[in-house]
């Protein structure tokens, strides 16, 4: 755990984040939306610009040059290795310069205060008034005038919000260090005013409040004036512990719960501007914060195949899901008809299921598929302050959604790590991609043990469900996906687990059956402390099913159940190379589909109504203002449509022109009573005293409420005084509103009966 630092964005104008896309005949841009339907800022989009408010201010320290405090700078956020002139950022020395992480982390987007959410999501009407939708057109440059087909609506967050969130920054800085990065955020957030699109035009003024005292005129130059250079990168080194001798034994098992509080990339490939995330976590993502938290002998124990992190995949029915076997196979016409390919035929068409994940338990099989959540995000070039192509351009990243739970396992010989070493790795993890900001937050808890029992030998026939990628080598040490050669590792496996010298031969299909179906994996491999990338990893993938005989030997099912935790193949400490032989599930024939459970479904929100000195407050009166005011709208519009004329029934009797000259009082209705009285008896001194009673019980003595006849209006409260304090914000606004409506509905009625 680091130095935390709370900020606090003050949106000062209304503004946009925008989804890069919009709803067709409604909106040309929609505003980024949390799962409660609240706008929120990225810490992406917070990054860039304290980032580049930073740079201004290292270029000023700097006198102008590139000197410490840019390269302090690259320290705190990162290297940028595709800008422009990153060369001449380098260091001074004449070694080359990886990219390097930053070392400051977001802690989440920049979100309304929690118990807003719940409160919102308890009326629609609320959700609706957090934003609303501006219109705009395109101007030629030249005539100035408006130009044809370039009317545009955007949809705008309201301002006069504050959003927070929380930073952190590494352990280890020394105190004048720490001190010249604090001094160095606080001067790029001084810089920052403006956030989100059309910053240069109005919208998107923000203020951010850092959570500390802010420095002193003495401190603030005493550590700008500071020339001492950043801190060097982290070696590349990896934890040391020693090689040691391998361990025969039992294992340890420790179950992980995974549950994502940010969406979460596991890079799997990248197509065009398109970087396409795993639908789990692989072992390989893991063993960094695996290993950082054992910590002592667990980085030898991972080199002798003493350690095994699994792939973490998303929990179905409670369990650890498994990979979709590749010879299930799925009716085309009747979804409901299932096929184990190894097992039966099917006289329906059929095809294959590609994805997803099963429990293994019973026939009734659902498919479960994790949700993903598409975000666009872009990168902007200094110089002309738009995306450009040099620099990546917009990209879209496909991302596990926040919430998703999965499961994953952490496996060690026993008597390496001292008792209790599984609770070391429970808590806040950052994982995968982009783990800086907006992704990879996950909270990790100690789960319960799977309890499925090892695979049995079935005669000579092995049965081999894949259920990780598997990593295997040739007689020439390529990387392979022949399966003669998974068939001579897991031989390997098995003699190394005590069951002498096997030998497999891969079975061969025939014109019914399917016994062997797999697919070739690709790992697009990086050494995070190198900061380089690796060779790619061909290999089998997940989900593949192969059948093999047994051609010498015998196979026991102790060397079978130690196979499976254990591994197959190479690279078996990050996950590679699980493995399930003789699974009950592949023997079943008479497979059904099950429906798959509903997790869409959320629990209606809870209104809470928020103290003045609570925080979020001043957020909620906007939006309550505002639901208010949309609220107020809607009920003079029906008011009007009546035929009783429930607004105007003691009015019946005045002229369109008298009633219009009501308008003239709409700048006077905020008055007191007896101020109002004495202008409506000015105005209606010729109009007789009926007229002039009439008038004042609408303007004066009736409350608006009453004659708008709205429903659950102090349900749109967001706060413990915001039902007074509205009622008399708004009583003139909702005078007005209802009269205004009311008299341009009989004007344009009584234009249609004179027109007919």
């Amino acid at each position: 755990m680091g130095t935390t630092i709370d900020l606090t964005v003050h949106m000062l104008s209304d503004w946009h984040i925008g989804t890069g896309t919009g709803r067709h005949g409604q909106l040309n841009a929609r505003v980024l939306r949390d799962d409660d339907g609240l706008p929120y800022l990225p810490a992406k989009t917070v990054n860039g610009v304290w980032r580049d408010a930073c740079e201004v201010a290292a270029r000023a320290l700097d006198g102008g040059d590139l000197g410490p405090w840019h390269r302090r700078v690259e320290y705190v956020f990162g290297s940028q290795p595709a800008h422009p002139g990153a060369e001449a950022r380098s260091l001074p020395d004449a070694r080359v310069e990886h990219p390097r992480s930053a070392a400051l982390r977001f802690l989440g987007p920049f979100r309304f205060p929690a118990g807003l959410g719940a409160a919102l999501r308890a009326d629609l009407r609320l959700q609706e008034a957090v934003t609303f939708v501006k219109p705009g057109v395109a101007h030629d440059r030249v005539s100035g005038a408006a130009q044809e087909n370039m009317l545009r609506f955007d949809e705008m967050a309201r301002g006069g919000v504050a959003l927070a969130g929380r930073v952190e920054l590494p352990d280890g800085l020394p105190g004048d260090e720490l001190n010249r990065v604090r001094t160095l955020l606080y001067l790029g957030a001084r810089l920052v005013e403006g956030v989100g699109a059309n910053r240069r035009r109005g919208s998107g003024r923000c203020r951010f409040e850092l959570g500390w005292e802010p420095p002193g005129e003495e401190e603030l130059d005493a550590w700008t004036a500071s020339s001492e250079e950043p801190p060097e990168p982290e070696p590349p080194d990896g934890p040391d512990g020693g090689d040691g001798a391998a361990v025969d034994g039992e294992w340890e098992r420790v179950p992980l719960r995974i549950t994502l509080q940010a969406p979460l990339i596991a890079h799997h490939r990248t197509v065009g501007n398109l970087v396409q995330g795993r639908d789990h976590i692989p072992g390989w993502m893991m063993l960094r914060e695996v290993l950082r938290r054992l910590d002592g002998p667990a980085a030898a124990a991972l080199r002798r195949g003493d350690l095994v992190v699994t792939d973490a995949t998303p929990v179905v029915d409670g369990r650890p899901g498994r990979p979709v076997p590749r010879v299930l196979e799925r009716g085309k016409d009747d979804p409901d008809v299932l096929v184990n390919r190894m097992r039966a035929m099917s006289e329906a068409a059929t095809k294959r299921l590609r994805d997803g994940y099963i429990s293994g338990a019973g026939n009734a099989v659902a498919v479960h598929r994790p949700k993903f959540e598409m975000r666009m995000h872009n990168t902007i070039e200094d110089t002309v302050q738009r995306p450009t192509e040099d620099l990546g351009g917009v990209y879209v990243y496909r991302a596990l959604a926040a919430g998703t739970v999965l499961a994953g396992e952490v496996r060690v010989r026993a008597g390496i790590l001292p008792g209790g070493w599984g609770e070391a790795l429970a808590g806040t993890w950052r994982l995968g991609r982009s783990r800086k900001d907006d992704y990879g937050i996950v909270q990790v808890d100690l789960g319960e043990p799977d309890g499925t029992p090892p695979g049995n030998p079935a005669g000579t026939t092995l049965r081999v469900w894949l259920m990780s990628d598997v990593q295997v080598r040739n007689e020439r040490l390529a990387p392979s996906n022949a399966p003669k050669d998974l068939a001579r590792a897991l031989g390997d496996a098995l003699e190394k687990a005590g069951a002498g010298r096997v030998v497999l031969d891969p079975v061969e299909g025939d014109a019914e059956l399917v016994p062997n179906r797999y697919e070739t994996a690709r790992t697009e491999s990086w050494h995070t402390g190198w900061r380089l990338p690796r060779p790619v990893l061909p290999g089998f993938a997940a989900g593949g099913c192969l059948t093999f005989e047994i051609a010498e030997g015998t196979v026991t099912p102790e060397a079978i159940a130690a196979v499976e935790l254990a591994g197959v193949g190479d690279r078996r400490g990050e996950g590679f190379g699980q493995v399930r032989i003789n699974d009950p599930f592949l023997e079943r024939d008479d497979l059904e589909a099950a429906d798959q459970p509903d997790d869409d479904a959320r629990p209606a929100g809870k209104a809470e109504p928020l103290e003045p000195s609570s925080r979020g407050h001043d957020a909620a009166r906007v939006i309550e203002r505002a639901a208010w005011r949309a609220e107020i709208r809607r009920a003079s519009e029906r008011a009007a449509a009546e035929p009783d004329g429930r607004v105007l029934g003691g009015l019946a009797g005045l002229t369109s022109t008298r009633l219009n000259n009501l308008r003239g009082l709409f700048p006077h209705l905020a008055e007191d009573g007896a101020t109002l009285k004495r202008r409506i008896r000015r105005l209606t001194r010729d109009w007789g005293d009926t007229a002039g009673k009439a008038v004042e019980n609408v303007l004066v003595e009736t409350e608006p409420w009453e004659l708008l006849d709205i429903d659950g209006l102090d349900r749109l409260s967001l706060t413990t005084d915001g039902v007074d304090r509205c009622r008399a914000e708004l009583r003139a606004e909702a005078r007005r509103s209802m009269i205004a409506a009311c008299l341009a509905v009989r004007t344009r009625r009584e234009a249609r009966e004179e027109g007919a």
